[in-house]
């Protein structure tokens, strides 16, 4: 299996919210706002023993592909042993191709289990993205100000979990402040091969934002080596997008 480095995130470094769009934001419908979470959202997702099980599962995985394709792999050999002293040279050789090419596999699932090992030794994990945004939206709801969340369940991204909550969690506070902090707000998750993008809007009359707000926005965004981008709304609506490039190690052909 090859793999392919990440297409390059195109953003610019300056923008935050400038100016206010022609129209307004729109809003997505989704699911009702969350049971109250611990007051530290950020301490509240480095739950360890979640992470220990979430890892585990990981490598159970690699290590239960491993041992298919080792047994595979010894089955072959043992039939190709077996018929050496009768088989053809053209014989021979389509029973080594078919071993060499459970050997590739054997070689793909070792690099998968090796890339998720060296994550986590660095202490990253596999952050389910939408399960956060959803925390995050128990944690701000307003009974004047709801948070909505949506998008896709299943999109996983690396990286340090307190760091990217303070990321998420600025992001849509600066949303609220540019709407002036008034009416519901949204959080949006998409991914694709190369990245997976959480996208904020809030909807209300834009205003200015603080330029302390904005700027340790940009310094927990680009702690994580994530972008921010404009929405489809354009440069001027109370709405960005955070964008988390992957690994290349997760991008596939």
């Amino acid at each position: 299996m090859q793999t392919r480095n990440p297409q390059t995130l195109a953003a610019d470094p300056t923008y935050v919210l400038p100016t206010r769009p022609p129209t307004p934001p729109r809003l997505v419908e989704v699911a009702p706002p969350l049971p109250d979470v611990a007051a530290d959202f950020g301490r509240a997702c480095r739950r360890g023993g979640e992470v220990a099980k979430a890892l585990g599962a990981r490598f159970v995985a690699a290590s239960e592909n491993l041992r298919v394709f080792t047994t595979e792999l010894r089955s072959r050999l043992e039939e190709l042993d077996g018929a050496v002293a009768e088989a053809t040279r053209a014989q021979i050789k389509g029973a080594l191709r078919g071993a060499f090419d459970v050997l590739d596999w054997c070689d793909v699932a070792q690099g998968d289990l090796l890339a998720q090992s060296q994550r986590a030794a660095v202490g990253a994990e596999p952050i389910h993205v939408l399960a956060m945004c959803e925390e995050l939206a128990a944690q701000e709801h307003r009974a004047d100000r709801p948070v909505h969340v949506a998008g896709v369940a299943g999109a996983v991204w690396w990286g340090a979990a307190e760091g990217l909550a303070t990321a998420l969690r600025g992001a849509l506070r600066l949303a609220s402040e540019r709407a002036l902090g008034q009416g519901a707000r949204s959080i949006e998750v998409r991914e694709t091969a190369q990245a997976v993008f959480v996208e904020f809007r809030a909807n209300g009359d834009t205003g200015p934002v603080a330029p302390e707000s904005v700027d340790a926005f940009r310094r927990a965004v680009a702690a994580l080596g994530a972008a921010v981008l404009p929405t489809a709304l354009g440069v001027g609506a109370p709405a960005l997008v955070v964008a988390l490039p992957k690994a290349p190690a997760d991008i596939a052909d």
